[in-house]
């Protein structure tokens, strides 16, 4: 059987009167008859990417040692993923939607999201820190979209904003260890943090006014002029180089991730004021498995690991520092989100294989719950041989992790080893067989 590979011909997307009539007539009869398809995803190749796990996963090469950022499973405009009709036929996922919407997404994911898939899954690989950073809740990303809409900025221009009109909440689940800044810490390790160092313990007292004074203060960091963040930054950087090196200081690690961030971000001379934000954010370390939450307006930073990534479908960031990327202060402020307190770890609930075969043993299933009201993650771990069989209501994008699966349904049967992506449209019943031990992950809308 010929397995279905991350790599494909060219997309039959249209061009000459002949070739659009051919695609609107495979449209139409997928339309009539859904069924299982195999995607090809595309890649981000951002600078802070890993330059071995996608590929690896992908089973490509990569001699030049391009970095690997972000392989992008959904829908979205910026990098839509391709969906294989036929064999040599490809069709971007989003057009198969708009051409099929209630047959891909089912009727109630298409009424409560307007025809368009609500999610956007990838495989997130980071070698270095990313940007300080925040997402916008729906109101402002309307409106900050609206407003860069009517300042005429093109789509694709780097000093963007607002891509979409979209809210982008997001879940994180580490694949490999994985550290992260993610959320304010509480006040009294914030004030305890700045205490320890002179250059900055009278700040500390701006906490006395609890949420408020640290908004404050928060603001005053970000906004300041970059001659008094150098001047602030000088002596704190050097004092972490030596609490860098003492085996009893339990700051040890944030100052080594400090004194990275600055090697790589901070131009000869200068400061990057991001680097302000490892003093008062919680530090974080995912074992796999583990995950994080992120709500709009929560300021975080993926420092290093691999993870899978479910999001709203959006592509909106607004970045306040470590970023050779636009960085717009005043935009993150606007919709920047204090709620210091200790962060949460979001670990999966265990549930039943719905259809296992007893004669096999149960697939183990683990879910992610989050708030979200546009994805949700599962991965199902199936030992040799151990069938299952889903009946979606709603739409699914599968990315095997590891080993090789079967799966079949309306009369499609596909096979896919570690890398290899698909959907699965509403209402498909698809059954699922490994070969040996495998690990899926599937996206989809909660129930």
């Amino acid at each position: 059987m010929t397995y279905a590979r991350p790599r494909a011909p060219a997309k039959d997307n249209g061009g000459a009167a002949t070739q659009v009539s051919t695609l609107g007539r495979r449209l139409d009869a997928y339309a009539r008859n859904p069924r299982p398809l195999a995607l090809h995803c595309g890649v981000q190749h951002y600078g802070w990417g890993n330059t071995a796990f996608i590929p690896s996963l992908l089973g490509v090469q990569n001699p030049e040692g391009r970095p690997f950022a972000e392989l992008w499973i959904g829908a979205h405009p910026d990098l839509p993923a391709s969906a294989q009709l036929e064999p040599g036929h490809l069709v971007p996922l989003d057009r198969l939607i708009a051409a099929a919407p209630a047959a891909v997404l089912g009727a109630g994911t298409r009424a409560a999201f307007g025809g368009e898939l609500p999610f956007l899954f990838k495989v997130l690989a980071a070698a270095r820190p990313l940007s300080i950073q925040v997402h916008p809740n729906r109101a402002e990303a309307e409106r900050g979209f609206a407003r860069e809409e009517q300042l005429g900025i093109p789509p694709n221009d780097p000093k963007r904003n607002y891509r979409d009109r979209n809210h982008k909440p997001e879940l994180l689940v580490a694949l490999t260890d994985f550290h992260a800044l993610r959320g304010f810490r509480p006040l009294a390790e914030i004030a305890a943090e700045l205490a320890s160092y002179p250059r900055l313990a009278d700040l500390a007292r701006r906490l006395d006014d609890g949420v408020a004074g640290l908004r404050r203060l928060y603001i005053e960091l970000m906004c300041l002029p970059q001659p008094e963040v150098d001047a602030l930054l000088a002596p704190l950087l050097a004092q972490c180089r030596r609490r860098a090196d003492d085996a009893k200081d339990p700051g040890r690690e944030r100052c080594r991730w400090l004194l990275h961030a600055d090697a790589l971000y901070s131009a000869t001379g200068h400061h990057d004021r991001g680097l302000l934000s490892f003093l008062l954010l919680n530090l974080l370390h995912l074992a796999p498995g583990e995950a994080i939450y992120l709500p709009a307006g929560e300021l975080h930073s993926y420092l290093q690991g691999v993870g899978l990534e479910l999001m709203a479908n959006s592509n909106n960031v607004l970045r306040g520092g470590l970023t050779s990327k636009h960085v717009d202060v005043g935009a993150l402020l606007e919709v920047l989100r204090l709620d210091p307190q200790d962060p949460e770890i979001v670990r999966p609930r265990r549930e039943l294989g719905a259809e296992p075969d007893p004669k096999s043993g149960q697939v183990e299933i683990l879910a992610y719950d989050t708030p979200a009201d546009e994805f949700a993650l599962r991965r199902l771990r199936f030992g040799p041989g151990n069938p299952y069989q889903l009946r979606p209501k709603a739409v699914q994008l599968g990315l095997v992790l590891a080993g090789e699966l079967e799966i079949a349904g309306a009369g499609t049967r596909l096979a896919f080893r570690r890398g290899g992506c698909f959907l699965l449209p509403a209402g498909c019943t698809t059954g699922i067989r490994a070969a040996g031990a495998a690990d899926l992950a599937l996206a989809t809308v909660p129930a």
